[in-house]
C-alpha cells in the first residue's frame, strides 16, 4: 500500500483535547526545573533534575500514548497503515535519507565555513553530553524517551494536524522550523533536515513507530560517538 504525501491525517473524535494534553504535560516537565534553584541547593539540582526528567518524560510518554492511540486505530481501520515489512522498509529508507541529508547539510556548512575543520560543534549536543556525564540517567531520556515524545508532539500532533489543512511541503516547513527552533541550537538546518525525513516516513507509513525508530537510532549513534571521542 502506498500513501500519497498529501493524503491528510484524519484524526479520531475528540482530537482537540486529546492533542492538548500531551503538549501541557510536556511543557510542565520542561518548565518546572526552572524553579528548582528557588528551593534546592546547587549540589542537589543535578540529581533531582535527572530523576524529574526521567520520571516526567516516562509519564508523558505513557499518557500521550493513550491520548493518541484512537488516531492510530482509526488509520488502521481505514487501511492507511503499512504492514510490518513495508514499515521496516521505510525505516531503512529513512535512516539512509537521514544520513544523506545530514552529510549534505554538513558539506554545505563546511563550504560556507571555509573547510571541515571550521565547522562549529553543535551547542545542543555538547550540552547534552555534559549533562549525561553529570546525570547518567539522562541517557534514557536522550536516546529513548525524548525521541518518542518529540515524535508524538512534532510529527503526530503538529505535522499531522497541519496536514489536514495544508499540503506536505507547507506542513513540513512549519513543523520543521518549530522543531529546529525549539532545540535552540546553532545547527538549525540539521534539525529541519531531520524533521523532513521523519515527516516523510510518517506520511508514507502512517505509523508513528517508524519516525520514532529512526530518531532513537540517530540519538543512540550520537551518544555512542560522543562517548567514543571523550
Amino acid at each position: 500500500m502506498k500513501n500519497s504525501v498529501n493524503l491528510p491525517f484524519n484524526m479520531a473524535e475528540k482530537w482537540q483535547i486529546r492533542h492538548v494534553i500531551p503538549i501541557v504535560i510536556y511543557l510542565i516537565v520542561q518548565l518546572v526545573p526552572a524553579t528548582f534553584p528557588s528551593f534546592l541547593s546547587k549540589s542537589q539540582i543535578p540529581s533531582v533534575l535527572g530523576w524529574w526528567l526521567a520520571i516526567g518524560f516516562t509519564l508523558a510518554v505513557i499518557v500521550s500514548f493513550y491520548c493518541l492511540r484512537p488516531d492510530w486505530q482509526k488509520w488502521k481501520a481505514e487501511g492507511n497503515q503499512t504492514d510490518t515489512m513495508d514499515t521496516l522498509k521505510w525505516i531503512g529508507i529513512g535512516i539512509v535519507l537521514l544520513y544523506v541529508s545530514l552529510i549534505s547539510v554538513n558539506l554545505v556548512d563546511a563550504w560556507l565555513s571555509g573547510g571541515i575543520e571550521n565547522i562549529a560543534k553543535s551547542q545542543n549536543t555538547d550540552e547534552i553530553m555534559k549533562a549525561i556525564q553529570v546525570i547518567p540517567i539522562l541517557q534514557v531520556m536522550v536516546v529513548l524517551l525524548g525521541p518518542i515524545m518529540e515524535e508524538f508532539l512534532f510529527r503526530h500532533i503538529m505535522f499531522g494536524n497541519l496536514s489536514t489543512k495544508l499540503n506536505f511541503i507547507f506542513s513540513f516547513v512549519l513543523s520543521g522550523v518549530i522543531f529546529g527552533l525549539i532545540h535552540g541550537d546553532n545547527k538549525f538546518l540539521i534539525y529541519v533536515a531531520m524533521s523532513f525525513v521523519f515527516s516523510l516516513v510518517f506520511v508514507k507509513t502512517r505509523r508513528i513507530i517508524a519516525p520514532i525508530a529512526i530518531h532513537v537510532f540517530n540519538n543512540g549513534i550520537v551518544v555512542l560517538a560522543l562517548y567514543a571521542t571523550t
